[in-house]
């Protein structure tokens, strides 16, 4: 079913407008700001994942990306990209230099999908994890961003499969995906939990927190 890639690309490519009328209108957007949406992880990208992964609003939701679970090196980073038969990568960039011998810019936010299902979302087995970095937040592009990936991953990558996610209710991007179209999904299981925090008011370094899963069906694609 689903078709990612695995390890690093020599070259990332540029996204272009074949995916879909939602997702065609969210990159005419981005790209309406200045922002160029690619796919495939390079090296050179890789390291810019790394730093931007250690921003603290990053950190707090999302403290994983930062370690060698993912992408705290580029050993770290080659590692996770096999995992689970591999990676769709997409990087929101900006200040974009493209020549025949090299492709360079600022990234601005990543994200990728992967076959990861869950539990708690069996008929949306893709899984999808967004982040903007700290010189994009407030300028209203992360809506555009998930919607994008959204599409591309159905259009390129997993045809027909639902899209899930996982996040922290505190989290303010949970407005932002269901903006999109995520519903947040029936679980039995939702009770406060404890989190990772940065706060240094916070007893343990946890706060209380909950769970959600929100499922993103395929039957919006064709609308």
């Amino acid at each position: 079913m689903a078709r990612f890639q695995v390890g690093f690309e020599e070259r990332p490519q540029v996204l272009t407008k074949d995916i879909g009328a939602k997702g065609n209108t969210a990159l005419a957007r981005l790209e309406d700001k200045g922002l160029t949406v690619v796919t495939g992880l390079t090296r050179y990208f890789a390291g810019a994942i790394g730093v931007m992964a250690r921003q603290p609003h990053i950190r707090e939701f999302c403290p994983k990306d930062a370690t060698s679970e993912r992408y705290e090196s580029e050993a770290s980073t080659e590692r996770f990209l096999k995992s689970k038969g591999g990676l769709a990568m997409f990087l929101l960039l900006s200040q974009v230099v493209e020549d025949a011998r090299s492709f360079s810019g600022r990234l601005d936010g990543y994200a990728w999908t992967e076959l990861a299902p869950c539990k708690e979302l069996p008929d949306h087995p893709i899984a999808s994890i967004y982040r903007i970095g700290e010189h994009a937040t407030g300028k209203g592009l992360s809506r555009d961003f998930v919607q994008t990936v959204v599409s591309a991953t159905h259009a390129h990558y997993a045809p027909e499969a639902g899209i899930g996610l996982q996040v922290w209710k505190s989290n303010f991007a949970v407005k932002v995906y269901q903006d999109v179209g995520f519903e947040i999904q029936p679980n039995p299981d939702e009770t406060l939990k404890l989190r990772p925090t940065l706060d240094a008011n916070a007893e343990n370094g946890l706060v209380p927190d909950t769970r959600l899963f929100m499922a993103y069906d395929s039957s919006l694609f064709d609308q």
